[in-house]
């Protein structure tokens, strides 16, 4: 969702779509709100593809049509695309390459975001696949119309870096890729969990798994039995080919935190706190809420959190207690009950 409180992009899209029934393919549309105004009346010629598995659930839930969820975008016979601007510079030139990819050379394509979702520097990006023929701005947001380019397209494998991290004696290799957490490196929470809590108990699951490290460490050492869930469908493609590359056994969802069947004795999570650019604490708290509905008897959840996160209440409220493995000042590890 964009920053500014008046911003509409899809607005300032929908006023500069071509008005003939042109069949579009329609990307990364942040929220249900959004569809509505560029669609209001669920228009056929528009098709939906996003990576994200609450945006995809509301637009079928609302009955919009023809909505693909997944990490790549589907091969249809459209005739242009619109992309509402990713969150991350990478994950941006990323998509634009998936994208470029099925649609035909010259094809039409917009792209429109607001300034603090990265658009003062789309441009550029933008211009690696579609020259760029207009501009526009309104609403406090801008758009960027071009044509695509002619180029190989992009699969998913070309863009996957390997990467390997290490915590003390032990090594795991990841896949990784751009906009998906821990990208490139291990992050400082995820560090401090690993370093307090070496082992846990299978069946686990990883809720918001990013490239896989969590759920996959502990596999490792659980002898497999892993599940790892993740809104973000690039997420769960890392987080497969993570699993794979450790020889770990266990599968990645694409789902909104918890996975429609199973108990667990290990729920563990570095769970997400941004929706785009904001901070959105939805998935922390039906996390620590449904958590003991989803633990077998015995069972743990554990948490590594920033600090200023209100997660400690939460716990109490959820469990009737919680404990502190570990504080190094910026991040809290936590388990209850």
């Amino acid at each position: 969702m964009p920053s500014h409180p008046h911003a509409d992009p899809a607005g300032l899209a929908a006023r500069h779509l071509p008005k003939a029934p042109t069949p579009l393919l329609v990307a990364e549309v942040p929220s249900i709100e959004m569809a509505e105004t560029l669609a209001p009346d669920r228009n056929p010629r528009f098709q939906w593809w996003t990576t994200s598995w609450p945006v995809a659930r509301a637009l079928e839930d609302a009955g919009f049509s023809d909505v693909h969820a997944g990490g790549e975008p589907p091969v249809r016979s459209v005739e242009g695309a619109l992309l509402f601007h990713p969150k991350g510079k990478e994950r941006l030139a990323l998509t634009l390459r998936l994208l470029a990819g099925v649609l035909p050379e010259s094809a039409p394509f917009w792209l429109v975001g607001t300034k603090a979702e990265g658009m003062g520097s789309a441009e550029s990006v933008l211009a690696r696949v579609a020259q760029v023929t207009g501009r526009a701005s309104g609403r406090h947001a801008k758009l960027l119309r071009g044509a695509i380019l002619p180029g190989a397209p992009l699969a998913l494998r070309e863009s996957t870096a390997e990467v390997t991290v290490s915590v003390g004696e032990r090594a795991l290799t990841l896949a990784s890729l751009p906009g998906v957490f821990s990208h490139g490196a291990l992050d400082d929470g995820t560090r401090l969990l690993l370093e307090t809590v070496p082992h846990l108990t299978a069946p686990l699951l990883d809720v918001g798994s990013g490239a896989g490290v969590i759920g996959t460490w502990y596999g490792k050492t659980a002898g497999g039995n892993v599940t790892l869930i993740d809104a973000d469908a690039l997420a769960v493609v890392a987080s497969t080919a993570t699993l794979a590359m450790n020889q770990v056994s266990g599968e990645a969802l694409h789902g909104d935190i918890f996975p429609p069947e199973g108990r667990f004795m290990s729920i563990v999570s570095n769970p997400p706190f941004h929706q785009g650019v904001r901070t959105d604490y939805r998935v922390l708290r039906d996390l620590i809420a449904g958590a003991p509905a989803r633990l077998a008897p015995g069972g743990t959840l554990t948490l590594v959190c920033n600090r200023f996160l209100p997660v400690q209440d939460l716990l109490d409220a959820a469990f009737g207690g919680h404990r502190v493995l570990a504080d190094d000042g910026r991040y809290r590890v936590l388990q209850a009950p």
